[in-house]
């Protein structure tokens, strides 16, 4: 297949925790500090959101700290996406949207200003019959979010905003996103999305609506939270310099200006 870890990109930070309490609350209060600068500096603010128990644990961590009063952006200026999604009927307990809102962003619209036109989600199956057509469908939202000439990915410029952070999980299997060991989409260039037909089985839903590669390195930060024994030994193989992003995705989840790997002990037990 030929997929080539982008050494463009900002190399990995390890960073090791005592275990997932402290990985997800280490990343909300970093979360909630650079979309604060960001939503500042830059009147907007962007990120990709990802699913998981990691993931979805760390938007209950950031919940929790805005609730102890800790300090946040001004919510009407931050953007959320997502970095995958499970094609299915909306408000299934299995879509990433589903368990993201129920973490996070139902508290923010309702006690935080959060505006519901900021929560950006991939479609839903009554949207989209297959996956190549949910992929179209969220790459035209990003692309009415997009800079005026686009952001620059690794293979030309794409039609999107430019995250400020990307926040991804690691399976067991080594994947990030909808991007699984061995998949054609792993290949896909020059886009910011594709679909996915055949997610593997163990994993749930077979289709997918994923953002690329380059999508991801656009990201000015995607910061991982890996967590569990279970994922040790695809932690331990992605990190290793020169690793094969074919049978481990996850070696190519690197932002343009940052990329840091947040570990328990037990996810970080075979580096």
């Amino acid at each position: 297949m030929g997929v080539q870890i982008n050494t463009e990109t900002a190399a990995p930070q390890v960073e090791v925790f005592a275990d997932r309490a402290e990985v997800t609350r280490t990343i909300a209060s970093r979360l909630l500090a650079v979309l604060k600068q960001a939503a500042q500096s830059q009147g907007m603010a962007h990120v990709s959101l990802t699913g998981g128990g990691a993931g979805i644990a760390t938007l209950e961590a950031v919940a929790e700290l805005v609730r102890e009063g800790a300090e946040a952006p001004d919510w009407a200026s931050v953007h959320f996406w997502w970095g995958d999604e499970r094609l299915l009927p909306a408000g299934d307990e299995d879509r990433n949207e589903t368990q993201a809102r129920a973490a996070l962003l139902d508290f923010l619209v309702a006690e935080q200003g959060l505006p519901t036109d900021n929560i950006c989600p991939m479609p839903t199956s009554e949207e989209a019959a297959h996956p190549e057509a949910g992929a179209q469908i969220y790459a035209r939202q990003l692309e009415a979010f997009a800079a005026e000439h686009g952001v620059q990915g690794p293979h030309g410029k794409l039609l999107m905003p430019r995250f400020d952070v990307m926040l991804l999980g690691v399976g067991p299997d080594g994947h990030i996103n909808s991007l699984f060991p061995g998949k054609d989409s792993l290949s896909v260039i020059g886009q910011p999305t594709t679909g996915e037909s055949d997610a593997p089985v163990e994993l749930g839903p077979p289709l997918r609506v994923t953002l690329t590669f380059d999508a991801v390195h656009t990201a000015r930060r995607v910061w991982t939270g890996v967590t569990g024994a279970d994922k040790a030994e695809a932690a331990a193989e992605a990190l290793v310099p020169g690793a094969d992003v074919t049978q481990y995705p996850a070696a190519n989840a690197r932002g343009a200006e940052e990329t840091i790997w947040h570990l328990d002990q037990a996810a970080a037990a075979q580096l």
